[in-house]
Formats: structure tokens, sequence, C-alpha cells
């Protein structure tokens, strides 16, 4: 193993995981939505969990043992990563709670049970990949290497930009929430109605504040909270709902 071949290993395996979200959700929603946190067809936790089991749990022999490591492995890289992601982004991305076992809604035994059996058959699963990547011609391989890299790290960079602004937006969005709403109902009590014209107009230009990025992670992450502004959140998430809707209709 080399550092080439393990970054290669890390987004093949990245692409593994973006793949299997993306059939989870199809088979629940019937329709394609881009389950990655970045914009590439990968999901680098995934990636991340995969050489993690390779290189710390492929060496036990015993199948039982990887599972159990591998599916405790898992578990505190997804805590971890739900954790950090909550305090970058002050939102909670997944959430475990309507599942039983689960710890503070971050990680749960459906997914212990998942990723321990990852982790058993890694050993299987890993030969074939090691063999694509050993079979690459050098410098092939490591130009390869290069230039992916640089498109995930210009992903990254991409996705983190637009998550800070998505943060502002909410923010306002929000101020926009709390400032109409009381306001909405002293309208209310003075037997006015001019209001809900001017509400509704707020709600439409919110439409036009988010860029296709922020659009596709609010789509992609259905469980996604805001700790700040999580009405604002919901306001938007309702409004891309009513688009897509009212886009089909459109076209039938």
């Amino acid at each position: 193993m080399n550092p080439v071949e393990l970054f290669l290993w890390f987004l093949i395996f990245s692409f593994v995981g973006w793949l299997w979200e993306v059939i989870l959700y199809y088979g629940s929603l019937h329709r394609f939505v881009n389950r990655g946190f970045l914009n590439g067809p990968y999901c680098p936790i995934y990636g991340v969990g995969a050489l993690a089991f390779v290189l710390t749990t492929n060496h036990i022999a015993d199948p039982a043992t990887r599972f159990l490591a591998g599916g405790v492995l898992a578990c505190a890289l997804e805590y971890a990563t739900s954790f950090a992601m909550e305090k970058l982004f002050h939102a909670r991305w997944w959430d475990y709670s309507n599942r039983p076992f689960n710890l503070n809604g971050r990680i749960c035994l459906y997914g212990f049970l998942i990723f321990g059996a990852a982790a058993a058959g890694m050993p299987y699963i890993i030969q074939p990949i090691a063999t694509i990547t050993a079979a690459m011609p050098e410098p092939f391989r490591t130009i390869l290497a290069i230039l992916l890299a640089f498109v995930f790290i210009a992903d990254i960079i991409t996705t983190n930009q637009s998550l800070i602004k998505l943060n502002k937006a909410l923010k306002e969005y929000q101020k926009f929430l709390d400032r109409h709403t009381s306001q909405f109902i002293n309208f209310i009590r003075k037997g006015k109605r001019t209001f809900e014209m001017r509400f509704e107009s707020g709600r439409k230009k919110a439409r036009t504040i988010l860029t296709y990025q922020q659009r596709r992670i609010i789509r992609a992450f259905p469980q996604l909270e805001s700790t700040r502004y999580n009405d604002a959140l919901r306001e938007f998430r309702v409004l891309l709902e009513k688009g897509r809707h009212s886009g089909k209709n459109r076209k039938k």
C-alpha cells in the first residue's frame, strides 16, 4: 500500500457509499437524489470508514471479531462526524432517534450491524479493488490521483462556502419569519387579512435566495435540522417541495 493507492481506494469506497445511499433513497422515494454532502458522486465518510477497516481490522483472521471491531469503529466514526458537522455548520445532518437502540440520534444498532458486516467481508471486498489499482501503469495512476485530488479539494471548498452562505440566508429568513409572525398576530386581532398576501410574497421571494447546491443539500438530507435557524430551514424545505410538485404539474 502507498499513499496514491490508498487515496484511490478512498475515492472508490466513497463512490460505492454514495451509490448505496442513492439506491436506498430511490427505493423509498422512487426518484434520484444526489445524497452526497459534496457535489460529486462520493460520500467521504464511507471512504474513511473503509480505509479504517482495511488499516485496523483487515489483519484479524476471525470474521466475528472483525464484525465487532468494525461495527464499533464505524459507530465511533459516525458519531464523531455527526458531532463535528453539527459544530461546524450548526446543523444535524441525520437523526436516528426513531430507530431502536440509538445513541443521541447520531448512531444506532442498524448502522452497527450493516458496517460490522462490511468490515467482516472487507478482506474479500478489498482484493479486487487492490488488483485494479495495482494494475494501473505509472505515471498514469499518480496523475489520475492528483487530478482527482484537485477536484475533490475544490468540491470541499465550494461546498463549505455554499454552506456558510446558506447559514446567512437562513439567518436572514429567520429574522423575516420572526418579525412578520408577530405582525401577523396583530393583523389577525384587528381582523385584517392583507398581511397574508404580503407573507405569501415573502415566501415566493425566499425561493430565489438559495443556490442550486444549497437546494440540493436540503433535498438530499431530509432530516437536516439547523441548530440556530430551524424554522427558516423548514420553510425553505416546504417551498422546495411545493416548487417540485408545481414543476411536475406544469409538465403534465
